[in-house]
């Protein structure tokens, strides 16, 4: 692990100074990427996602890097890199707690085992600090994750939304196996519980999560369809829900405003966190 740099995308600067005026008395959005994602990736898919975020007035949004990039064959490498996702988490949470005090709110957003990022960061907070919203896309954690190892953070979140989807075949078929190899390794206990982001949280159901119906199964919604690193045009009409799965057409006001198949996708994945954002 490094040290915690604050850029903007083309740069790293000496110090945080810029940022910490820019976020005086605004909300902050601070949103993490998955694993098997190197800076380039990183940058450019957060990028993209941060221009369809519609929320007014805009939040000072913060995309979050993390060293979550494969260098090993992708089964190996994902076994230790649950660890540096938690290690960044907490130089994350350190970060935010001693300096974001003169923020109006904090809302956090991940996608895969980013989640890992932004739970570690909330659980570092302070005890009195409190977390807006928390929205996990695709979640690479255990399906009962909430209720007991980060049971700190899920407190400390007025609202948390899962977004998950039977289509997540990485989720399927790869994220036990890692749980199982990282268990044998790591813990000496394998786990093969079912992932978060796939069949959604265990019940009962933890603190403030807003009960979601999972990703009907037609959207086939699979595990790299909620952020890409190309250009979408379009944007979605709000309010942005998550329909019955047994619908078999988007409703009205879900239906995207740009090419049809697959372009869509991603445009929903920050269309759905503004909508998160305007439940009062």
């Amino acid at each position: 692990m490094g040290t915690l740099k604050v850029g903007d995308g083309t740069k790293f600067f000496k110090d945080a100074s810029g940022l910490l005026d820019d976020i005086r008395g605004r909300e902050v959005f601070l949103m993490a990427h998955g694993y098997n994602v190197n800076r380039d990736h990183g940058t450019r898919s957060l990028t993209q996602w941060k221009t369809k975020l519609k929320i007014a007035p805009a939040p000072v949004f913060i995309g979050v890097l993390w060293p979550g990039d494969c260098i090993l064959p992708v089964f190996i490498d994902y076994v230790w890199e649950g660890s540096e996702a938690e290690k960044s988490g907490t130089m994350l949470g350190e970060f935010v707690r001693d300096n974001f005090g003169f923020a109006a709110s904090l809302s956090f957003a991940s996608h895969s085992l980013g989640a890992r990022v932004v739970l570690q960061a909330i659980q570092t907070l302070a005890d009195s600090e409190r977390v807006r919203n928390l929205v996990l896309f695709a979640a690479a954690i255990e399906d009962d994750t909430l209720l007991r190892e980060f049971n700190g953070a899920a407190n400390k979140v007025d609202r948390i939304s899962i977004v998950y989807s039977l289509e997540d075949h990485v989720l399927q078929l790869a994220y036990p196996a890692g749980n199982l190899i990282g268990g044998l390794i790591e813990r000496g206990d394998p786990n093969v519980k079912a992932a978060l982001g796939r069949l959604g949280p265990s019940a009962p159901w933890a603190g403030k999560i807003l009960p979601n119906p999972r990703l009907p199964s037609y959207w086939k919604f699979g595990h790299t369809d909620y952020m890409t690193t190309n250009a979408v045009e379009g944007d979605f009409l709000r309010p942005v829900n998550v329909p019955d799965p047994s619908i078999q057409e988007l409703p009205t006001g879900m239906v995207p405003v740009m090419a049809p198949g697959d372009s869509w996708k991603p445009c929903w994945a920050p269309g759905y966190a503004a909508t998160r954002w305007l439940i009062p």
